[in-house]
């Protein structure tokens, strides 16, 4: 089953254009998604550290605060009193209230109370907000779990429990000489955690991600609903959060949910970012949504545009097909163009000139041999051929020699000089089997076409040929010569050829090389015209012996002789052409292999 040029071009841009946008949209996709994940990374871990950083600056504050009673002598002294003293004791708790806690009650209102308890059985604790007062032996009752909790270096502790409900507790152990690591006491502060939770209050993750904090023991220290807060976290996912420091992790509880978390080193406390994974990949899910979606509109309308521009390719094919077909079978017909004056539609003119050539010729040799009986038996053999051999280059040649027969029949000299030349080339041209000739067969091959210019020209134009008659057997390749000299006639002499213009044809030796030369006195080349073709020169190589369409439309073209001379005896051989030194015109010369042959060759 043969498919048709229209099924496979349409075919091969399918799958172009499938693999293209799915290549593209891919790579889209996989990149858009890690820049998503980057971006969210960064997100989650700049929202942690701002809140770390806050949450140590505002802890910070309570430390400087205790660090006020260290130097207080009031605290000192309080320190070392007998517990029996009572006289000392009640004249201590009003300057230590006085001068050390009240100030502090002042510079931050957000205090709920302090207390001061020492390793003597005293204590001496006062309030900012109205407080149910109770028993202040619980001070002492709590000591030892005080001393137990409480960092033993003499840095602030940030508790888990405290005196007053629903308040955040620091203590710190003090010393009677600040330099002392024997403690004598324990200071704490407590405050109200509501002051606290307004840094965090600002953090939005989403629509359903929240911000929360656990101290080392998992109590939670904050969460966004108010009811969990002092609870104890999930022992699973409080694993999961010291196993995955400072990194994005999963947890599955009733949802699946992203957390990150970075723990302080100062407070202790852990800071965690929790979204849902649904949430999160939104923009990832989005994003591919988008990319099919595109995808699949430009796949369709690129389909679309191939379908048409298929069409447009395959639509003048298949009348020109069509039309050869209908010549094929001896109706000579003209394929109508599209007018869009593309190369079809050329293509479809130059087809339909030779089958009106052809047409006319027939017709002229129908008419000749019904005149004459006598040619009845070529006329059929014409009529055979004509049938056989439409658009066939040696059925032009045979064609070329029956109207060389009518010539000297009708005794008409210039039409069989014209036509001989003509038929001479033509043969000449076809032949597939000679790619080395002789020096003296190619320039045969330009007196034939002089023949005809001189014809054309109206009166004869003579070429100096130069050539030493012992190089005259050096092999040259075929179809290079008159080409050039043909190339001349069109672009030498724009003005007209006047009696001074020349073209001669020399030919030497050099080294291991043999050298032949295309010199002409006319108008020369221009510098930017000779950069262009000098490139083109360059560019042509052995394995891409075929020019571009601009030359093939003009002739064979430089191009082409430059590659035929490269195909045969290889890439360093070929065609330059430069501007003649110092007088008008332009010089091509033909670089060939240094061989001698006995090759003929018969018109």
């Amino acid at each position: 089953m043969r498919s048709s040029l229209a099924a496979r071009m349409f075919a091969y841009f399918v799958i172009v254009i499938v693999i293209s946008s799915s290549i593209v949209g891919f790579v889209l996709y996989v990149q858009s998604s890690k820049e998503v994940d980057k971006q969210t990374n960064e997100l989650l871990t700049q929202i942690v550290d701002n809140a770390m950083n806050h949450t140590d600056m505002y802890l910070k504050k309570y430390d400087r605060a205790t660090l006020s009673m260290l130097t207080s002598t009031n605290v000192k002294e309080f320190l070392n009193t007998d517990k029996n003293n009572f006289v000392s004791y009640f004249l201590a708790i009003r300057p230590i209230k006085e001068k050390v806690i009240q100030p502090l009650f002042i510079n931050n209102p957000e205090i709920s109370m302090v207390y001061l308890i020492g390793y003597n059985g005293l204590s001496i604790y006062d309030h900012n907000t109205d407080v149910i007062d109770f028993n202040q032996s619980v001070f002492q009752d709590k000591l030892d779990v005080l001393k137990k909790m409480t960092n033993n270096d003499g840095k602030l502790t940030i508790m888990d429990w405290s005196f007053l409900d629903g308040k955040l507790a620091v203590t710190r152990k003090i010393s009677d000489r600040q330099t002392s690591k024997v403690f004598k006491g324990i200071v704490g502060i407590e405050l109200n955690i509501e002051e606290l939770t307004t840094l965090w209050k600002g953090i939005r993750l989403g629509e359903t991600g929240y911000f929360y904090i656990v101290n080392d023991n998992g109590k939670i220290v904050y969460h966004p609903k108010a009811e969990m807060i002092g609870k104890q976290l999930n022992e699973g996912l409080l694993t999961k959060l010291k196993e995955n420091q400072n990194r994005i992790f999963t947890y599955t509880d009733g949802i699946e949910r992203v957390h990150f978390n970075q723990r302080s080193n100062y407070s202790g406390w852990t800071l965690v970012a929790s979204m849902p994974l649904n949430e999160l990949k939104a923009p990832v899910k989005n994003i591919r949504k988008t990319t099919l979606i595109t995808c699949a509109f430009a796949l369709v309308l690129a389909l679309i545009l191939a379908y048409r521009f298929g069409r447009s390719i395959v639509q003048p094919i298949k009348k020109l097909e069509s039309g050869m077909r209908r010549t094929e079978k001896g109706d000579w017909t003209h394929v109508a163009i599209s007018g869009r004056t593309d190369e079809m539609d050329r293509l479809i003119v130059s087809y339909n000139m030779m089958v009106s050539r052809l047409q006319e010729l027939m017709e002229q040799v129908y008419a000749e041999e019904l005149k004459n009986k006598e040619y009845q038996l070529k006329r059929q053999a014409a009529e055979f051929q004509a049938l056989q051999l439409q658009i066939n280059p040696h059925f032009l040649y045979n064609t070329l020699e029956t109207i060389v027969c009518y010539a000297v029949v009708q005794d008409s000299q210039e039409i069989k000089e014209i036509v001989r030349s003509l038929s001479y080339m033509l043969r000449y041209s076809i032949r597939a089997d000679l790619e080395e000739i002789t020096v003296a067969n190619e320039l045969k091959h330009v007196l034939q076409f002089m023949t005809i210019m001189d014809y054309r020209l109206g009166h004869p134009f003579e070429l100096e040929v130069l050539i030493p008659p012992e190089l005259l057997l050096k092999k040259m390749v075929r179809l290079t010569l008159q080409p050039l000299v043909e190339n001349i006639f069109k672009h030498a002499f724009p003005e007209g050829i006047e009696s001074y213009h020349r073209i001669r044809i020399d030919a030497y030796t050099e080294n291991e090389d043999f050298v032949v030369t295309v010199t002409d006195n006319g108008c020369g080349i221009t510098p930017d015209t000779l950069k262009e073709l000098r490139t083109k020169l360059m560019k042509q190589h052995l394995h891409s012996p075929f020019p571009e369409r601009k030359e093939r439309e003009g002739g064979i073209g430089l191009v082409n002789v430059h590659s035929r001379i490269q195909i045969v005896f290889g890439e360093n051989y070929g065609l330059s052409i430069t501007n003649n030194e110092g007088e008008p015109g332009t010089k091509i010369t033909l670089r060939m292999p240094d061989k001698t042959g006995d090759i003929g060759f018969s018109p």
